[in-house]
Parts: C-alpha cells; structure tokens; sequence
C-alpha cells in the first residue's frame, strides 16, 4: 500500500495499524460483501475546507442517478455547509466540527465528540458510506457509524476497514480523485463539473447589492479576495493595490474586495490606498452570496483560496496567484476561463503553511497578474 504522508513516522504509523488491523479483521474480511445490498441511504464524508467540498458536489447527482430513490446525506464542517445545503441532489446535511481541521484550535482529536457523531449515524443506518478524502479517521467513524458498505482510500491507513478500497492515482486533480470512488463502484460519471447553487434569498440579497451601489450587469466588475487560508499563500497587499488601480485604468473597472468579518479591517487598508473605485464587500455575504456575486461578476482575482475554487465551479473568468507550497495539478482551481500563475523555484510543493521567505508568492509580479487579465479579455468587445 502507498501512503500520501511525506514524514516517514507517519508513514510507518500508518504501515504499522494496517498491519495489525489486517490480523484483527481477517475473519470479518474473508466473509465482506462485495457488493452492498439494496441501496437507500448513502452518506458521503467530507469534513475538511471549501475548496475540498466544492470539488465534491458532482458526486450527489451521479449518485442520484445511479441509486434511484436513494438519500443522500452529507456530512460536512459548519464553516463549508453552504456549498451543499442548497443542493438539489442532497437530501440531509449534517455538521461536524473535526478538531484536526479547524484552523483556529487544531488538534489530533476528540474522543468525546467523535463517539457522539457515531452514535449518531448509527441511528441513520445507512446502507453505503463515501469518504471522499481518504482519511482513516472518517474510515472509522463509517464503523462505528454502522455504515453496512465504506468505500474509500486507503492512503493514510484505515484500508482494511473498507468494503471498496479504490485505486488513487498520484497527480491526479481533486475532482477526479472523487469521481474515481464512483468508478471503482461501478458507477456511470455523467456530472463531471462542480456547482454550488445559491438560495433565492442569497440572489435577492445580491440584486439589492447592486442597486445600493449603482452597479450593472454592463459594468466591468472585477472581484478580488486577497486573503489566503494560510500565510504561505499570501500575496502583497501593496501589490494589489497597484493592481486595481492599473486594471481600472485599462477597463473602467469596478471592484469589489470579498473576505469574511475578520478581513474587513485589511480590505478597508487596501481601499483607502487605491484611487479606483472600490467596494469592501467583506463579512456582509455568505457563500452563497458569494457565488451569486461571482457569476455576476466580469473577473475574479484571487489566491489559493476557498473563494477561487468557488469562482471556477460558476465559470468566471479568473487569474489565481498560486503559492509554490501545493501541487497546482492536484489542487487549482479547474475552469476553462481560468488562469493559474504559479512560479517554478527549487522549493516548490514544500507542503509549508507558513513561510519566512514567501519567495514563490514574492516571484509574482503586477506585471504577470495584468498580462494574463489582458490574456482572458483580449479581442473581446467591452
């Protein structure tokens, strides 16, 4: 088995319960369905960022149309659950706040809460169980959830506790190492594309928005979220000031700094240097505002972020500024009106949230944010 995990403790952790578990679970395993049974209730696992969860939602609508009739409950962080509860294809979204994903207070886990969302699934008696990411500690939770079929991978350990231990293909983007649990079920992929749909209430919202701002769908409305997740990803406030102000020179723009509340305070630094019109939408929308925003908007500029993979599942046209520390085949943003500009430096794919240097974000100039704006709209009539 081929674990993910760069460290070679974690490797060997992982070598070491797969081994043991293997032993313990022989009798069960030698008797394992290969095929689940009747299919009613399905739960799909994804508890990690915005970003993952945005790459997920083609799974429920191909598994509507395989399972006719089947629910499908999602199980995801409170901080993403406006990406799927709107969902058409998803009938129940149930919250879970997992210690080792909250960016705020990260821990390994939780013992107490953990059981308790077991229990808790146990009640749904679900007959087939996805865990999209690969994570032994989901694996588990499907067991002692009672889920009657898990599927998954088996890349952090936990294999030998699933019924359908999909390949993984290594370099592989995030949406297809999705899909691939739904082929190893033999499962027809006629969605491929991720969507978020946003509620009627988030588009009034966002109609209202323009209108309090004499905004128009002839505008050229530029969206720019300048804030990354994590301090490696970050570009230079400064730069983005200069950006707005040239891009407003070159298109009559209008923009519109998105983020959440915490963010007004460094949108409202960036505003009060530039020159062009500028708006600090931060804290003042949910997702689903946001994605309403975005596919109202003309452009969207941004960093490694939840919002720029938001943008690429509406198709706006879009330049990402993207950090050395993640592999771009495996997490970018996927649009056809996308372009993603990353550096190549010695150090890239360090896998680093924070970075003294920053180089490879340092790298990206002004110049190569404009040239690929002029990229996207050129010979376009504005």
């Amino acid at each position: 088995m081929k674990y993910v995990f760069r460290n070679r403790f974690y490797k060997f952790l992982a070598f070491l319960i797969d081994s043991i578990g293997r032993i313990v679970f022989l009798p069960f395993n030698i008797f394992k369905k290969k095929k689940p049974g009747n299919v009613g209730k399905i739960l799909l696992i994804r508890l990690d960022h915005i970003g993952d969860l945005i790459y997920s939602t083609p799974i429920p609508q191909n598994l509507k149309a395989h399972y006719r009739g089947g629910k499908i409950t999602f199980l995801v962080a409170s901080w993403a659950k406006e990406i799927v509860i709107n969902n058409p294809y998803v009938d129940e979204v149930i919250c879970y706040e997992a210690p080792w994903f909250n960016r705020a207070k990260k821990k390994i886990f939780d013992f107490k809460s953990f059981f308790n969302l077991a229990k808790e699934l146990r009640r749904h008696d679900y007959d087939l169980g996805f865990d999209l990411r690969g994570d032994i500690r989901h694996i588990l939770l499907m067991l002692l959830g009672g889920v009657k079929f898990r599927v998954g991978y088996g890349i952090t350990g936990g294999g030998f506790m699933l019924h359908r231990q999909a390949k993984y293909t290594e370099g592989a983007h995030a949406i297809g190492h999705n899909l691939d649990l739904l082929r190893s079920m033999g499962i027809n992929v006629a969605t491929y594309k991720p969507k978020v749909y946003p509620s009627q209430k988030d588009e009034f919202n966002i109609r209202t928005f323009f209108e309090k701002n004499n905004l128009t769908n002839k505008d050229f409305i530029v969206t720019i979220h300048p804030h990354a997740g994590y301090p490696a990803n970050k570009w230079m406030d400064e730069r983005f000031v200069e950006s707005i102000d040239l891009l407003n020179h070159r298109y009559n723009t209008r923009t519109i700094l998105v983020g959440s509340e915490k963010d007004k305070a460094s949108n409202d630094k960036i505003i009060e240097k530039v020159k062009a019109p500028a708006i600090n939408y931060a804290g003042k929308t949910s997702l689903g505002g946001l994605t309403a925003l975005l596919e109202r908007s003309t452009l969207f500029v941004g960093v490694n972020s939840g919002p720029s993979h938001l943008a690429a599942s509406v198709g706006v046209p879009m330049v990402v500024l993207y950090s050395g520390a993640n592999t771009m085949q495996d997490w970018a943003p996927r649009s056809d009106k996308a372009i993603v500009i990353q550096k190549e430096i010695a150090c890239k794919d360090c896998e680093q949230l924070d970075c003294k240097d920053n180089i490879c974000m340092d790298l990206i100039t002004i110049d190569d944010l404009l040239d690929a704006v002029d990229k996207i709209f050129a010979g376009v009539k504005l």
